[in-house]
């Protein structure tokens, strides 16, 4: 995979609604493949739009966005996205689920069968791959959704809070496992969340949003392996409350 430094990149994009709302705004912001940036901000100020423009389910007012130097103008495979649910079809199983997107464009051949499987044994719920959704808990179906997102291999995955409704322990499982399976494929992610601890613990960059813009970013650079007593070190908490004074903010007082 390229280390080009714009892997992502959003230029001037701005997306206003049939209303007039603004909910983005000149955004500028690249993104380097293979690193992980959080997105945080209030609830409406406009994160969530950005993440359907760079998916290419919303078509930018004015500016673009580019992913591996292609204009993005619509959902591509080369781009995986994770709701804010699971939002897994119940009348098929955890396998059926997550080669969906395969099977939405071509026949499921036999080594499409083999990566499902190989993902679901990654995610920790091979076992349960001829469930059905009802039959698994929410931490199961986030894992399933993950999966599915990654089954075609994409360089690029964007999330949107996907583990805002799960419990404490279990979210901090689920980052764990996120962060183990994009390493892994060398993915380059985008994920939104309302959480500081969250995005400072999986983000090698994190970046603020307030009213449509991008009012801060910094890098995150802990120092050691992430893991569950990294979320107690002093620098770590440093780094959120740093993240949480920015929020504060003005807009406009962007680094």
């Amino acid at each position: 995979m390229s280390t080009d430094a714009s892997f992502i990149k959003i230029e001037q994009a701005s997306y206003a609604y049939d209303d007039g709302v603004q909910a983005v705004s000149s955004v500028d912001w690249a993104i380097p493949a293979g690193s992980f940036h959080c997105l945080v901000g209030r609830s409406g100020c406009g994160k969530t739009t950005l993440l359907k423009l760079a998916a290419g389910l919303l078509t930018p007012t004015s500016g673009q966005i580019r992913i591996g130097g292609t204009v993005v103008d619509a959902p591509t495979q080369e781009v995986g996205f994770v709701f804010q649910t699971a939002s897994l079809l119940e009348w098929l199983s955890v396998l059926e689920n997550v080669l969906l997107p395969i099977s939405l464009r071509r026949k499921v051949e036999p080594v499409d069968r083999e990566a499902a499987m190989e993902l679901l044994v990654l995610a920790g719920i091979a076992e349960h791959a001829d469930r059905y959704p009802r039959q698994l808990s929410g931490g199961q179906q986030s894992r399933a959704a993950l999966a599915r997102a990654l089954v075609t291999n994409p360089p690029t995955l964007l999330m949107d809070e996907p583990f805002s409704a799960l419990d404490a322990i279990t979210r901090e499982e689920l980052q764990e496992d996120l962060l183990r399976l994009t390493t892994l494929r060398e993915s380059t992610v985008l994920f939104v969340t309302h959480d500081i601890a969250e995005a400072v613990y999986l983000g090698d960059h994190v970046a603020v949003m307030e009213c449509g813009r991008i009012s801060f970013t910094s890098p995150v650079a802990l120092v050691g392996r992430r893991d569950a007593d990294m979320r107690y070190a002093p620098s770590f908490n440093a780094r959120c409350q740093e993240i949480r004074g920015a929020m504060a903010s003005p807009v406009g007082a962007a680094s």
